[in-house]
């Protein structure tokens, strides 16, 4: 959902937090709210070319876009998507893929309704909600080659030239094939957890991970089923071989998250989706141990991107890069009740505008049901404020956060533009006391003006 500029301003107005001159927002929005009353859902994560195909025409889906009924959706190459549907369950969709949502309906709270979805190509990995938990005949998944059914799981599929590959990691699904060559169950209530439906429909017991499961966790031999189940979260599409800290960096419109072996180095190597980052120029502005939290992070004024194929690009702009020890996440599971993070600890920041000031970030968690609301951004640069408003949700430990809008403000005048941005943050500290991550804002009336910045904030 975005917001219109007015509403933004309007909620700003609200909170009543004066920034040169001029008030500006912090909060009561609509909390994750999706406009359309028929969404089955909405989009909590899209890294790359993800669209829906609507009404005959292609709509691209960001964060916060809403599903609807019939929708087909589509991720591009070194594409990935999530979403969150409307009896809570999570849909993580594979690059390359195509999944068609024919009826998404929840009827009521103890979970009565009905799934009916197409998998036409590529892959999925899914957590079920509410719906099927009760009646495994209300959650149908279609394949080109076999229907799946589930009762209350958490399941991964993957369409390739030899067939369907399945993995039941928790609870139980039953696979039936078009064919009638193929009628199991795989899961914690039997022997197998693992299976090749073949193109003809019949299907192959597999005692071991599958290669291509496998290899998105650990391709190490002697690893337990239990070591690569308790590796996959539900945001990463083809979880690595961790490195102890992650990392975050902020360059040409984009944020990216990461992982690093060091929080001390002025040169971090940090690898991400895109490769290796590093750079061999002295830092700017390098700061760590900020706050007295596992947090550094710098500025480097031109980068290399080494890809996984062994080919290096040199990036003659900036990037803010940050390293950082996150919070565990059986800390952040352990913590309970509202907490508003509303103290600025410090930021690293740059704009196309001037020199940034008073960058100012603020959420509200709610450990109980994970929402994170009344998000707010602000920040200085010459006769000018950044404003936005976010929100989103803390999953397996982990922030998955969403700017619904944003504005730029003319201090001296008072006019406005609509602005856009993302936001990514994570929780530091031994009680997940702070939070550390960055954000970016452009200006939709001219892509000239932008803001970018690392922030580390504390909860009051």
């Amino acid at each position: 959902m975005k917001l219109t500029l007015i509403k933004i301003i309007r909620v700003l107005v609200l909170h009543q937090i004066k920034l040169a001159g001029v008030l500006v927002i912090t909060g009561l929005y609509p909390q994750g709210a999706i406009s359309a009353d028929n969404a089955l859902g909405k989009t909590i994560l899209a890294r790359g070319n993800i669209t829906a195909e609507r009404n005959s025409s292609r709509v691209s889906l960001k964060r916060l876009s809403p599903v609807f009924r019939q929708d087909i959706l589509r991720s591009g190459v070194n594409a990935r998507a999530q979403f969150r549907m409307i009896d809570n369950a999570l849909i993580n969709l594979k690059e390359s893929s195509v999944l068609r949502l024919r009826k998404y309906e929840l009827k009521s709270s103890d979970g009565r309704g009905s799934v009916v979805m197409e998998l036409i190509s590529g892959g999925l990995r899914t957590i079920t909600g509410a719906i099927g938990k009760k009646n495994k005949k209300d959650y149908q998944l279609r394949t080109p080659s076999a229907t799946i059914g589930i009762r209350g799981t958490m399941f991964e599929l993957l369409i390739t030239k030899e067939g369907m590959y399945v993995a039941a990691w928790k609870g139980d699904i039953d696979v039936r094939s078009y064919s009638g060559k193929c009628d199991i169950t795989l899961g914690d209530h039997t022997k197998h957890r693992f299976a090749l439906v073949d193109n003809v429909g019949v299907c192959k017991l597999l005692v071991n991970v599958p290669v291509v499961f496998r290899e998105g966790y650990s391709s190490t031999a002697g690893t337990s089923l239990n070591q690569i189940r308790n590796s996959i979260t539900p945001l990463l599409d083809n979880p690595q071989k961790l490195a102890r800290f992650r990392s975050l960096t902020i360059g040409q419109g984009t944020i990216n998250q990461g992982r690093t072996d060091t929080i001390s180095q002025s040169n971090p190597i940090i690898t991400q989706e895109s490769g290796v980052i590093s750079s061999n120029t002295k830092v700017s502005d390098f700061s760590q141990n900020i706050g007295g939290y596992p947090v550094g992070w710098g500025r480097w004024n031109k980068y290399t991107i080494s890809s996984k194929q062994g080919a290096s690009t040199d990036i003659q702009s900036s990037l803010l890069w940050s390293t950082y020890k996150p919070t565990s996440a059986d800390v952040i599971a352990k913590r309970t009740g509202s907490v508003s993070y509303s103290h600025n600890i410090d930021s690293l920041s740059k704009s196309s505008m001037g020199k940034v000031s008073n960058v100012a970030v603020r959420m509200d968690v709610d450990f109980n049901s994970g929402q994170v609301d009344h998000g707010t951004i602000s920040a200085h640069v010459p006769e000018h404020t950044w404003v936005g408003v976010f929100d989103g949700q803390v999953t397996n430990g982990k922030l998955s956060l969403g700017l619904n809008g944003g504005a730029l403000v003319n201090a001296r005048t008072g006019a406005t533009s609509n602005a856009t941005g993302d936001i990514s943050a994570d929780f530091v500290g031994d009680n997940a006391q702070a939070i550390t991550g960055g954000f970016n804002m452009v200006d939709e009336a001219n892509s000239n003006n932008n803001i970018e910045s690392l922030f580390l904030i504390e909860q009051k």
